[in-house]
């Protein structure tokens, strides 16, 4: 998709820690304050799961185990890693990975910080 932040990032190669052959794992910005905070993205503009064939799917983990691989170099193991896969302010298929440390927040609060309040308000 010609507008698409993500495709854009992906050609400037723009804080990639790691990729496959249909997956990113890119660093998010640095402006959310969350040590290890990162994205999984299809290479391919998908933007819904049911768009994937069997080859991104098998791929798909083996793009997590470079993003748990890349979590263990943190300057200290998280305590959890959240995932949350909304795609809809950004319509390309992606998952946030937000690792989270013993002094922080649980649960919802904790991803609300990396993905903004509004996303657990009701609609």
């Amino acid at each position: 998709m010609i507008n698409c932040p993500i495709c854009i990032a992906h050609k400037s190669k723009e804080n990639i820690i790691a990729e496959t052959d249909h997956w990113v794992l890119r660093q998010a910005p640095s402006d959310k304050n969350l040590i290890g905070y990162s994205y999984l993205e299809a290479k391919e503009h998908v933007e819904n799961w049911l768009d994937l064939g069997p080859a991104e799917c098998q791929d798909f983990g083996n793009i997590l185990l470079k993003g748990l691989e890349a979590s263990l170099v943190l300057p200290s193991r998280p305590d959890k890693i959240y995932f949350a896969g909304i795609a809809e302010v950004v319509p390309h298929l992606h998952i946030h990975l937000v690792p989270r440390y013993a002094n922080q927040s649980k649960g919802i609060g904790h991803l609300e910080i990396a993905l903004g309040s509004g996303f657990s308000k009701p609609l």
